[in-house]
Parts: structure tokens; C-alpha cells; sequence
């Protein structure tokens, strides 16, 4: 049986099956340098209708921001902002408290 301590951390912090704050800090990630919608869903094992929910609410919390592909004008990059920046940060000391280190 689990302790509590050690379920907390299964559910919060992505150990075990992956929570939507680790799947927020995963999009942050992948989109620090600006990545195509089709890249994110791979990239954070993702299907389209929560690739929209998930960017929806990251682009309405202003963690995410649509950038024009000079590449292929008709296909739009989403790129990490100042505040998802932020939040990746802040994710990773929470992790770095949870893990012990």
C-alpha cells in the first residue's frame, strides 16, 4: 500500500500516469523555440481534440503565443511566452522539492 506521501507525488508530479501539469510543462517545452501544432502532438503524445483543449487554455492563459511560420505562411508556430517561461520554471523547483533535490 501506498503512503500518502508517495501517492501525492504519483498524481502531482507525473509519476505514473501524467497529469495535466506535466503535460502543460511538456508543450512549454517542446514550444520554447516555436514548434508546428502536428510537433506538439507527437511530441507530448497528444491526440488532436486535447492538442486543442490544451492549447485553447494555454494561449488563454497567455502561456502560449500563435507566431507567423516564414516557412509556411498558412501553418502557424505556437511559441513558449515570458509567462509559460515562468511557469516551466517554477514547475521544475516544485519537482526538484518533491524529488529531494
Amino acid at each position: 500500500m501506498l503512503e500518502p506521501d508517495n501517492l501525492i507525488r504519483l498524481n502531482v508530479m507525473g509519476w505514473g500516469n501524467r497529469g495535466w501539469v506535466e503535460i502543460i510543462e511538456t508543450i512549454l517545452e517542446v514550444c520554447q523555440n516555436g514548434a508546428l501544432k502536428t510537433h506538439v502532438m507527437y511530441r507530448c503524445n497528444l491526440n488532436s481534440k486535447q492538442m486543442v483543449q490544451y492549447v485553447g487554455f494555454l494561449e488563454n492563459h497567455r502561456l502560449i503565443k500563435r507566431v507567423p511560420n516564414l516557412s509556411c505562411p498558412s501553418r502557424d508556430l505556437f511559441m513558449t511566452t515570458e509567462l509559460g517561461k515562468r511557469y516551466m520554471a517554477s514547475y521544475k523547483e516544485l519537482e526538484n522539492i518533491f524529488s529531494g533535490t
